[in-house]
């Protein structure tokens, strides 16, 4: 499951900004329901070269500029409805996560249906060289489920799948698997996602109190 603007929008929809600190780049703003309710509450938390992200999606911190409200500003984009993240050089400044008490905390993780997806290309594309009638593709492919696929599933590691596959073997295709131990499965995780949108929503938000502020 991954996390998309309309469902972030979705999970704040009631929210309302506190401006707790706001001295400089050293900032505290919550974000809650504003009927008191807690589900999908959290909090930024700035200061000189920090950004830190905590609330029920957990906690992230990043690390760029000194003023990191300028830095995820960069990547704000022209169209005000659409809230603009960049996950691949955002998660570079990443400089810790929680560990939701099981020391398990990532910005990434396996997906077992990505590693599926690519082993199913790969064979599709590997057996083009070879010309085997339907009934050895089938039975080929019968093979493949049985000792690989079939092990993979949503509480697989990348562990348990790489092995499988490693341990894959076919007489008359051996070399099958030989050229897919880099490839890289991950995909960003929900918690991760949903927190960039919260970032991107929460200072466009902080932003256009401070205009008001300045126009009043």
């Amino acid at each position: 499951m991954t996390c998309d603007q309309q469902r972030f929008k979705r999970d704040v929809a009631d929210h309302v900004m506190t401006i707790v600190r706001d001295d400089g780049v050293d900032r505290h703003i919550k974000f809650g329901n504003k009927d008191g309710g807690s589900p999908y509450w959290f909090e930024i938390l700035t200061w000189a070269g920090t950004l830190c992200i905590h609330g029920d999606c957990g906690t992230f911190v990043f690390s760029r500029l000194t003023d990191m409200f300028k830095f995820f500003r960069t990547d704000r984009g022209n169209d005000p409805s659409k809230l603009y993240i960049n996950e691949g050089y955002w998660c570079e400044k990443l400089q810790a996560v929680d560990c939701n008490g099981y020391g398990k905390g990532a910005a990434r993780k396996f997906d077992p249906e990505e590693f599926k997806s690519r082993v199913k290309e790969h064979v599709e594309s590997y057996l083009e060289g070879y010309e085997i009638t339907d009934e050895r593709r089938a039975d080929l492919w019968d093979s493949i489920h049985s000792e690989i696929l079939g092990y993979v599933d949503n509480y697989s590691s990348e562990y348990v799948a790489f092995h499988r596959m490693h341990e894959f073997h076919d007489d008359e295709f051996p070399e099958l698997f030989t050229d897919c131990w880099e490839w890289d499965c991950d995909e960003y995780t929900f918690r991760f996602l949903w927190n960039l949108y919260a970032i991107a929503w929460a200072i466009r938000k902080y932003d256009a109190a401070k205009a008001e502020k300045r126009a009043a």
